[in-house]
């Protein structure tokens, strides 16, 4: 059900919240802008006539706006449903807005050189609109196509990046989302209950890893790791993955022993980087 947004209190012309001069823009645009915020946080397509009612705005004129919004790519819409939803150039944005947090960048050369150094792909996902989004994927190995690409977002419950993501966040905010996710059938054709779930959540945080065989690709092994910002909370969780017959997922392995090294300094990283700015 969608409800009509209450108009927001208008500021006087030449009285700014913050006391400073009003600089001059382009109402045209801060009204797509409204669109866009209504797309994103719908968390599913609207119809013309959803967005015209949490707009105010009449259907023949929001109508026009989205046809900007659709010939930018910021907005697209389903043929068959006519429903809008955010579009390519604003998936582009978001990835790139993740890729600017602090914790997020000062990851990506660490992944490549721990890709480079065990010879295994690795994943980076940050926590995005929709769940975990992988903002970079390396596939040092030529034979090896996962099909996992910048922008897929994670399963929560058969991933093993996801479950990480859902040991180390408020699990009330994941509720929704894990019960969706958790009757969907595993590889192996079992299905997880709400306990048992648990109590995967409950080894990770005790071991700092996840492991996963044929989890979330039938023949492909992957460990993932969480990276925290400087307040504790998970940041982003790198996973190394790769052929089942060549990867080891020993708790104490090589392997999980590099993704440990590489995750427990970029958490520390994080931490000092906040210390020196404070």
């Amino acid at each position: 059900m969608v409800t009509k947004q209450p108009a927001k209190e208008q500021i006087p012309e030449g009285q700014p919240s913050d006391g400073r001069k009003e600089q001059r823009g382009i109402q045209s645009m801060e009204v797509g802008g409204r669109f866009l915020e209504y797309l994103a946080s719908a968390g599913e397509p609207l119809t013309l006539a959803e967005l015209g009612a949490l707009s105010g705005i009449p259907t023949n004129q929001a109508f026009t706006y989205m046809v900007s919004l659709l010939r930018t790519g910021l907005v697209k819409r389903d043929p068959v449903t006519s429903r809008f939803e955010p579009g390519p150039l604003s998936l582009r944005l978001g990835l790139h807005a993740l890729r600017m947090v602090p914790a997020v960048r000062n990851a990506m050369q660490p992944a490549i050189d721990l890709a480079t150094r065990v010879e295994q792909s690795v994943l980076l996902a940050a926590w995005g609109d929709r769940g975990p989004t992988v903002l970079q994927s390396i596939e040092p190995s030529a034979s090896l196509h996962a099909g996992v690409h910048v922008g897929t977002v994670m399963s929560l419950v058969h991933s093993t990046t996801g479950r990480v993501f859902a040991a180390y966040k408020d699990k009330t905010s994941l509720r929704d989302l894990v019960k969706a996710d958790i009757g969907l059938q595993t590889p192996e054709g079992s299905n997880l209950s709400g306990d048992q779930f648990d109590t995967i959540l409950a080894d990770i945080r005790k071991r700092g890893l996840a492991r996963g065989e044929g989890l979330p690709i039938p023949g492909i092994n992957s460990i993932s790791a969480p990276v925290f910002d400087s307040g504790g909370d998970i940041a982003l969780v790198l996973t190394l993955f790769g052929v089942a017959g060549t990867f080891d997922v020993a708790w104490k392995g090589t392997l999980a022993t590099s993704l440990l090294e590489t995750t427990k300094g970029l958490t520390a990283l994080n931490a000092s980087a906040a210390v020196s700015t404070s």
